[in-house]
């Protein structure tokens, strides 16, 4: 199984994973349930069930959704876009590798029905598919984990997740239920989130703090790029022109409060 080059792995193989490393939860996009504000505007009748554990993580099996098709194009790459709420239908955009192959690869997954082609630009297409009822159960291990998902991407090698767990005994169970069913699971990066501050650093405002992190995880800093400013622009439905400014301004502030010296006076 591939690996990304500055991921350390602990061993999913433990009983009880244990480890944490950088995968900071504060570059997540979502709102922290810890917050102070939100606290206070909390309802005193609804429960309060804070996720502290935050999981990035790659299973792999043949069952997994369009993992046979992204076999036929090896450099291809699929993330969820949309889903219909209370159906098993995904937009996915497919970004980097030979299309002709991974749509012929379609045409026989039997992890998907009813596949097509919704939208093209560039290097990047989206497609719709229905996921056939032989993939839902590798997926239904992160619905039994009460798992939080914050982005998905998947590859001839599998599906790697950012997620975020309720505590480390649904971790533990999560591993366990992924073993159970013959689902190679790699952990790639535990964090221990209670009582973690997620404002983002170095005066980055939270949507400079989601584009910076966007960008970084789809390839866009990697030699070569994997993505283009237009393919994070789609991505952010926004015009080329404004990412290219947004990345700039917030390349600037991080730089200008991470690397210069500060006037402390």
């Amino acid at each position: 199984m591939s690996r990304d080059h500055d991921d350390e792995a602990p061993d999913s193989n433990a009983e009880e994973p244990n480890g944490s490393d950088a995968d900071d939860p504060r570059d997540s996009d979502a709102d922290d349930p810890r917050d102070s504000d939100a606290d206070r505007r909390r309802d005193p009748n609804l429960p309060h069930r804070p996720y502290a554990i935050f999981v990035r993580a790659q299973l792999s099996h043949p069952d997994l959704p369009l993992v046979p098709a992204l076999g036929d194009a090896p450099e291809m790459r699929v993330r969820p876009r949309s889903a219909l709420p209370g159906t098993a239908r995904l937009f996915v955009v497919g970004t980097g590798g030979d299309h002709a192959s991974f749509e012929a690869g379609l045409v026989d997954d039997p992890t998907v029905v009813d596949p097509s082609l919704v939208g093209e630009r560039a290097d990047r297409r989206v497609y719709r598919v229905d996921v056939a009822d032989r993939a839902r159960e590798p997926l239904s291990l992160l619905a039994s984990a009460d798992a939080y998902v914050h982005d998905a991407s998947g590859t001839r090698d599998g599906w790697t997740v950012r997620m975020e767990l309720p505590d480390r005994e649904a971790l533990v169970g999560f591993v366990r239920e992924c073993r159970a069913a013959d689902v190679d699971l790699t952990i790639r990066r535990i964090t221990d989130t209670e009582g973690l501050d997620r404002r983002h650093d170095y005066g980055l405002s939270a949507d400079q703090g989601r584009l910076l992190r966007l960008a970084y995880e789809a390839g866009y800093f990697d030699v070569p790029r994997r993505v283009s400013q237009t393919d994070l622009a789609e991505s952010l439905d926004l015009s080329t022109s404004a990412v290219s400014q947004r990345l700039r301004r917030a390349t600037a502030e991080l730089v200008a409060n991470a690397l210069l010296p500060r006037d402390d006076s």
